[in-house]
Order: structure tokens, then C-alpha cells, then sequence
């Protein structure tokens, strides 16, 4: 028996999904929507090599710049991404906002995007995602400093369990400058986002 008649008696022994022309297709189907809802995941030879962070710089079109004299905060506001949770496999969406303080290297306005979009299109917790996407920028960066905004609403919690609709998770990390609560860098990122500038 192949994945997608397993999935499909799943979905009708335990969903109710009839097989009807509407219906009997559909574990092929969402087999093929989890895959590609997935598609950045790392794979079992991968993970056996321990060599993670190859795989990343395989996986992200990534290309970055000499920074000359540039200092100043640069901000990508509003990312908007689509991820699956890893506890009920459904949905969370929402937006990421990053800031960076060059130190010697730059990188162009869609690269961000991409990292974004390479750590949601995996298997994701949010808190786990936002690491990740701060993880990579610093190693590929090395940034005077690095901060991650991701805001999302999950579907675990609004269609299920406390059904509490339009309910936002926020999660953050605030890295070098970012990370001095004394300076003003955090405190401009945060306005920014929250001004939608």
C-alpha cells in the first residue's frame, strides 16, 4: 500500500472524506500540499552528514556585498510567509520583519525574503523559525547587529482548540546592538515595525 492510499484511508476512516469525484484524490492531494508546504525541509541524508549548514547555502539563492561605508540600520519590513506547525501540521501565517547594522557586508532586499521563506517552508515552530532566520543572517552577515520580528497567526489556535481568532503570536531576537537596551537601535527597530514605516 503506497502513501497516498494510506493517507486516503486515514482521511476516510477517521475525517469522513467520501470518495467521491471530489474526494477520491484527496490523500494524493494533501500528501502534495504537505510537500509543498514543506519543500525547504532537511532530508534524512542531510541531517546524517551533520552538514546542515551546506545544505542552507544549496537551498538560499544567497549573494552578498561589500558594505563600504554604510552603517546605518537597514530594516525589511513585512515579509509575509506561510508556515505549518510542527505539533498539529497547520498553517501559521504571518509577516517577519528584520533589521541589520552592516559591519563589512551587505546583501540585497530579497535575499531576506528567501532565508524567510526557506526556514517556513519546513515543519516550524515560530520561536524555533525566528532563531533560525537570525542564525543564518549573522553567520552569512556577521552584522554590527541582527533583529528578528516574526508576528503570525496559527491555525491550531483559531480554528481549534481555544478558537480564538485574529489571536497574534509575536516572537523576537534582538542580537548585538539590538541586544544593548541601553542604545537606541532596538528601540528605533521596534517603532519602525510598529508604525508600519
Amino acid at each position: 500500500m503506497d502513501d497516498a492510499t494510506s493517507m486516503q484511508n486515514l482521511l476516510r476512516n477517521f475525517a469522513g472524506i467520501e470518495e467521491d469525484e471530489h474526494g477520491k484524490e484527496t490523500g494524493q492531494r494533501f500528501l502534495s500540499a504537505l510537500d509543498e508546504l514543506t519543500s525547504c525541509r532537511l532530508q534524512s541524508d542531510v541531517l546524517a552528514t551533520a552538514d546542515i549548514l551546506s545544505h542552507f547555502d544549496t537551498c538560499i539563492k544567497w549573494k552578498d556585498f561589500d558594505a563600504g561605508q554604510m552603517q546605518d540600520m537597514i530594516v525589511i519590513n513585512g515579509i509575509q510567509f506561510t508556515s505549518v506547525c510542527n505539533h498539529h501540521v497547520l498553517p501559521f501565517i504571518g509577516k517577519a520583519h528584520i533589521a541589520y547594522v552592516p559591519s563589512e557586508r551587505m546583501a540585497g532586499l530579497s535575499k531576506f525574503a528567501r532565508v524567510v521563506r526557506h526556514f517556513a517552508h519546513q515543519a516550524q515552530l515560530q520561536e524555533r523559525m525566528t532563531h533560525q532566520v537570525a542564525d543564518y543572517l549573522e553567520r552569512k552577515l556577521q552584522p554590527k547587529g541582527v533583529a528578528v520580528v516574526l508576528q503570525a497567526e496559527h491555525m491550531c489556535m483559531t480554528i481549534r482548540g481555544a478558537q480564538a481568532p485574529g489571536t497574534l503570536t509575536t516572537t523576537s531576537t534582538m542580537r548585538g546592538v539590538f541586544a544593548d537596551h541601553d542604545r537606541t537601535a532596538k528601540a528605533e527597530f521596534l517603532s519602525m515595525i510598529k508604525d508600519g514605516r
